[in-house]
């Protein structure tokens, strides 16, 4: 049942670590077509609202090609489901799957009844009904897409995951949440000073972030459920770029304590620390890969900043991009083949993939502006990023080939640091 209530400028030293800090064959996309989402309560608002929302995760999770039913000659409306020889209608147009759903409203209560159907069939796929309020219709609705997509591909769909970041909009650098659509904001952090990089356990239920609030950037964690929050690593220095690992075991990160920045590993409590690089450059940003096997990374140690794979031990360390003047913020791609990143061209900073043996890198942004700070969505599918483009930092999303950009922020004061949850 678904039921939801629910400063200064970062020193010159400091954000120069930080910027030290495309899906091979994809398949053919599903046509999909929604026939009603019939309105039982009158409210024309909510079931325009229910259409959009549904169709807009459809298309965003790149599993489905979404028709529009009118123009095939299919539509229908009314309170009862569709007869089978209107579904099968849709199945000689070429949709393979058809949905129709209902909204009931009982006080506060909603009711949305979702309905899936094979078109070639004419039968039913899925009937799940979903109870909430005003409040959590966009949750309930989220939920039914991330169905839909579930009983096509057996993986679990985007649509209700969410995407922290950082905004100035207070005057401060504070943590936010929002859905992966861009809705329902929330801030979650008060500290009157710098919040950076913020990194999500595997489970969701945990954000890590870095803040200023004790005048020294440290690492802290973040119980999404409860607010609880404390700190993992104080140490003099950087405590930045955190990573975890997919297990949730442990955390990857760059400390400073011994002078320059170096990969750490630690235990998701903050203890045990593990250091896996030396030398006399700065290594950060880590990212682990799916396997828990490597961790790519930014170093300087090539005189100029480049990405690097090595062991989760720190062993077998190899260098994976040699074209450009500046590649950083790497983020290994939830599929294992790619590694999205920030390459340096004509002055900006742009997003670019390189496949894990270093062929095949390929720049996905241009035009003006720099764009920043790259983030895998769960499916690998879309990668977020914050951008300039608008002359105010804002947080895109886009195919994981670079098609399809869409801001999700309103353009009215800074957002960076895009994190997507699992």
């Amino acid at each position: 049942m678904i039921m939801l209530c629910v400063l200064t400028a970062v020193p010159a030293a400091v954000h120069s670590q930080y910027y030290l800090g495309v899906i091979q064959g994809e398949s053919k996309k599903i046509p999909i077509a929604v026939l009603d989402i019939y309105d039982d309560m009158g409210d024309l608002k909510l079931r325009a609202l229910a259409l959009d929302v549904l169709q807009a995760d459809l298309r965003r999770s790149q599993i489905f090609e979404v028709m529009d039913p009118k123009k095939l000659d299919i539509s229908y409306s009314a309170r009862t489901e569709p007869p089978q020889d209107v579904i099968k209608r849709g199945g000689t147009f070429g949709i393979t799957g058809l949905v129709w759903a209902s909204l009931q409203k009982t006080g506060k209560d909603i009711r949305l009844a979702g309905k899936l159907y094979d078109a070639a069939s004419g039968t039913r796929m899925s009937s799940k009904d979903y109870f909430g309020n005003d409040d959590t219709a966009r949750r309930m609705i989220h939920a039914f897409a991330d169905e839909i997509v579930s009983r096509y591909t057996g993986e679990k769909g985007i649509a209700r995951t969410r995407i922290a970041y950082v905004s100035d909009k207070t005057g401060n650098k504070e943590l936010y949440v929002m859905d992966y659509d861009g809705q329902n904001t929330m801030r979650i952090t008060a500290d009157r000073s710098i919040c950076l990089s913020p990194a999500w356990s595997p489970d969701g239920k945990v954000l890590t972030y870095v803040s200023y609030r004790d005048r020294n950037p440290d690492l802290y964690a973040l119980k999404m459920e409860t607010g609880k929050r404390w700190k993992l690593s104080g140490n003099d220095g950087l405590n930045i770029s955190p990573a975890w690992a997919p297990d949730g075991k442990r955390l990857a990160l760059a400390l400073s304590r011994d002078g320059t920045a170096e990969i750490y590993t630690m235990g998701s409590d903050g203890n045990d620390p593990e250091r896996l690089t030396f030398g006399a450059f700065d290594n950060v940003s880590p990212s682990w890969s799916p396997n828990d096997r490597e961790i790519v990374f930014t170093s300087g140690r090539g005189g100029t900043p480049q990405l690097y794979i090595m062991g989760s031990d720190g062993t077998d360390v190899r260098r994976l991009t040699f074209e450009g003047p500046y590649n950083a913020s790497p983020q290994w791609s939830p599929r294992g083949d790619k590694i999205v990143f920030v390459a340096q061209t004509n002055g900006l900073f742009k997003i670019a993939t390189v496949n894990t043996d270093g062929s095949g890198l390929r720049l996905l942004t241009s035009g003006r502006g720099s764009d920043e700070n790259p983030s895998w969505s769960p499916s690998g599918r879309q990668i977020v990023f914050s951008s300039n483009r608008e002359d105010k930092f804002n947080i895109y999303i886009m195919n994981a080939d670079g098609t399809d950009i869409e801001r999700l922020t309103p353009n009215d004061a800074n957002y960076t640091s895009p994190a997507w949850s699992p």
